[in-house]
């Protein structure tokens, strides 16, 4: 087999998994997309959620990320996709997903100095 016959071939291999694993998720894009608003209110100094602005808002780390879930989905909703990795492309989905987040904040900071438990 000659090198040109070789690099065709892979050239082959290489159009066909692309197109086999075509939106494929991989870790990366899960990590990125949307990552500034949620390390910004659902990530503490140390990395985690349990001292993050919304567990403190909402006084439970389980509450905060299924606000986060919710917010995530909005922001899809929003952009008109599917999928959070359908965002990648989307220029405004961080600024977005930041709105909702202080939206989400303020109603609830709001609620807290009512009931009197802030």
């Amino acid at each position: 087999m000659t090198e040109q016959e070789k690099k065709e071939l892979l050239d082959e291999l290489e159009k066909r998994m692309d197109e086999k694993y075509k939106g494929c998720l991989t870790r990366e894009d899960v990590g990125t997309t949307l990552k500034a608003p949620r390390e910004k209110w659902f990530r503490d100094e140390n990395g985690n959620g349990r001292y993050s602005l919304m567990a403190d808002a909402f006084d439970s780390t389980i509450i905060s990320w299924q606000v986060w879930e919710t917010i995530r989905k909005l922001t899809c909703v929003i952009c008109g996709k599917q999928y959070v990795r359908q965002l990648a492309n989307v220029e405004n989905a961080d600024e977005i997903a930041e709105k909702l987040c202080q939206f989400v904040y303020d109603l609830k900071m709001d609620f807290k100095k009512q009931e009197g438990t802030e």
